[in-house]
């Protein structure tokens, strides 16, 4: 049975091509009609049950119609979930786009969407609120807190069967009967349209998955990888949900002159040969099309008939496929659409940033939320209780966020620890070099900012696997497999006196070991030149540059043979600017851990003392109470101790111990200089 639904499912009821782009961006339909009649040709017994199915329904919804009342009942409220399967690229959409389609749907089935009002006069008459609200499910099959949103690390993103991406998905987070939640599967490619599904039917199993509704990851919502030309696209595929034909009749192929002999099951919907454009005054059967319609392809939908909300709202009370249990008052309740406050969330807008920068903050609780108090650290104003409050930051430091939220009843609230970082506008001197020495965190002395895209495992500072010393920065990913990007944010580093004829350095010390043979796992380094607003990319490097070796555990370097070092010399001098950054991110695919060690930024003029200074002048201990100790070299003239912003507080004949009690607590440059005054070593020390 599954091997015909893997062939079933990848063919048969593609949706619209509502592409609407001013671009025209090509998306192709499905021969709908001629895989359905392949398919049914392999399995007669399909057949018969599909048009069984499809005729007892025009009967109930005949019956259904006569009956039927406006009044009859308050909105039907339908539980959704939404199963993003991505590779961690674009087509892993966020959760803002996602609210934004929900938010569009909405107003497409209940009459309040924006262009409703563009629908051609002739048919005001006939404009039908669908009296659906459609909601993400709070709870999950086993009652767990869900925000209606799963995430799958797939390949079966690229053009996965419908019903494999079904059994991957239940695979991963459980099952999601298809009556008890409306599923709809967000992809990078379905292999030509841009959405499709399934009428209600007895063919499938009406607790299980395959029932669902498919899109392009680019057709969800209006904002994010969409645009407002491909927001009705939702909209037209819950319409073959819940038993909507095209205008046209039970095909996928408009424009046809049979089509006129040809009819969608309701009666207010003009018979028409369907339209792939608008034509607002299209008589294509003799009389005044509904050009308009969601299920047209016209790119211009805005609207649904009052025919249609009887039929959709007949298949909700319909048997057939359980769609008459997904509004009943226990199945809101178990699905957690009815009221349930059971997390709170938010996300800023950015949280790297220099002072005097402001933020966007945005309410993500889920899901009904009546009231917030915020709080910020750091921040002006420190509380709030908008929605969606811009707060300013003036002074540099790390930030935690706290939001409290509250439904009338129900209370819940979230800490981002360490959220927003704020650095100097002017920062510090080069040569720059970071050994991770001195810290007990990669926040100490607002050194460095993580961005975590998961709250899952990220970077963090280790005491115990540095290159040459004892601490680096630790990628913690043995075997994240969410396809998640974890970004390493430095400091701001002051380039502005560097000289444009001089050729900037940019140097690393890394080592990584794969977990499997077909790992696929990305470093990339940016650079910024305004304080992390832009970044663009210098450096990408996957887990077959990274590495050869294959290490089933997770991995840690033992042995200073197992470091590899890279240098770019593409920080251009457009970059030299007094608030440069750089950024390290690392896009996981279930394999190992990564280490970074001795970053280093500096001029090509001093390349061969910078390099030696990192590698074989020892410094200690670091960080320092009152004497350093110098060892690895010998024969200098003259030492010289810079603090962060480049003033020399000390300068004194070379000695293999100095004196530090007097300076204050910080990161201090120490600079060896020749008999002749010619700097010949860099390196860097922490006072306590």
């Amino acid at each position: 049975m599954k091997n015909a639904f893997l062939f079933f499912f990848s063919l048969v009821y593609f949706g619209p091509l509502l592409a609407q782009e001013s671009e025209k961006e090509v998306v192709t339909p499905c021969g709908t009609t001629e895989y359905l009649e392949r398919l049914f040709d392999e399995h007669p017994e399909w057949r018969a049950i599909h048009e069984q199915s499809q005729n007892d329904f025009q009967d109930f919804y005949e019956d259904f119609k006569q009956n039927w009342s406006p009044d009859e009942r308050s909105t039907y409220v339908i539980p959704v979930v939404f199963h993003v399967i991505h590779q961690g690229g674009f087509e892993n959409i966020s959760d803002a786009q996602i609210y934004d389609c929900m938010k569009q749907l909405n107003e497409d089935y209940s009459a309040t969407n924006e262009d409703v009002s563009e629908a051609v006069s002739s048919f005001d008459a006939i404009v039908g609120n669908m009296n659906i609200e459609f909601r993400l499910a709070g709870k999950d099959i086993n009652g767990n807190c869900t925000k209606g949103i799963t995430r799958t690390f797939s390949t079966l993103t690229y053009g996965g069967d419908a019903d494999v991406v079904a059994d991957l998905v239940q695979s991963v987070h459980g099952s999601w009967p298809q009556n008890r939640y409306m599923n709809v599967f967000v992809m990078a490619n379905l292999a030509g349209p841009a959405g499709f599904t399934v009428y209600p039917g007895g063919w499938y199993p009406v607790d299980g998955m395959y029932g669902g509704i498919y899109l392009l990851s680019n057709y969800v919502g209006s904002i994010g990888t969409s645009s407002e030309y491909k927001e009705h696209t939702l909209s037209h595929e819950a319409g073959h949900w819940l038993n909507l034909k095209h205008v046209w009749g039970g095909s996928n192929d408009p424009t046809l002159a049979e089509n006129c002999s040809s009819d969608d099951g309701v009666s207010d919907t003009p018979n028409t040969v369907g339209w792939d454009w608008c034509s607002l005054s299209g008589t294509s059967c003799g009389s005044l099309d509904n050009v308009q319609n969601f299920m047209e392809y016209s790119y211009c939908s805005c609207m649904f008939t009052k025919g249609q909300v009887i039929r959709a709202q007949a298949a909700l009370n319909s048997t057939v496929a359980g769609r008459n249990n997904l509004w009943t008052s226990s199945n809101l309740a178990a699905t957690g659409v009815d009221g349930l406050l059971c997390a709170a969330d938010f996300e800023a807008d950015h949280t790297v940033m220099c002072t005097g920068s402001s933020v966007q903050f945005t309410d993500y609780s889920y899901h009904q939320v009546t009231s917030r108090v915020w709080t910020f650290e750091g921040g002006t104003p420190s509380s709030s209780t908008a929605e969606n409050p811009i707060i300013t930051y003036d002074t540099p430091g790390s930030y935690n966020v706290y939001l409290q939220v509250f439904n009338g009843t129900d209370e819940q609230s979230v800490t981002r620890w360490d959220y927003i970082s704020v650095f100097e506008d002017m920062g510090v001197s080069v040569p720059y070099f970071e050994g991770f020495e001195g810290m007990t965190s990669l926040f100490d002395d607002n050194r460095f900012a993580v961005i975590n895209s998961d709250a899952e495992d990220t970077w963090v500072l280790t005491p115990s696997y540095g290159h040459l010393s004892p601490q680096s920065a630790w990628m913690k990913n043995y075997g994240n497999d969410d396809g998640s990007k974890d970004a390493l944010v430095s400091q701001t580093i002051d380039l502005s006196s560097v000289d444009s004829s001089e050729t900037m350095i940019f140097s690393f010390d890394y080592t990584y070991n794969k977990r499997l043979a077909e790992n696929k796992e990305y470093l990339k380094l940016y650079i910024s030149k305004d304080c992390g607003e832009t970044w663009v990319l210098r450096l990408i490097l996957d887990s077959d540059e990274l590495t050869e070796t294959i290490d089933s555990g997770p991995y840690f370097p033992f042995y200073d043979e197992w470091w590899s070092s890279k240098a770019v010399t593409s920080v251009t001098p457009t970059y030299y600017v007094p608030n440069f950054m750089y950024k390290f991110e690392f896009s996981n695919g279930n394999g190992n851990n990564l280490f970074l060690d001795n970053i280093r930024l500096y001029p090509a003029s001093m390349a061969d003392l910078f390099e030696q200074s990192v590698h074989e002048v020892s410094i200690y201990p670091n960080p320092v109470n009152d004497v350093l100790t110098i060892s690895g070299i010998s024969g200098y003239g003259t030492i010289d101790v810079l603090d962060c912003t480049g003033r020399t507080v000390m300068h004194t004949p070379f000695s293999p111990q100095i004196e530090t009690s007097a300076f204050a607590s910080g990161i201090y440059t120490i600079v060896f200089s020749d008999a002749n005054g010619i700097p010949t070593n860099v390196n860097k020390f922490v006072k306590e």
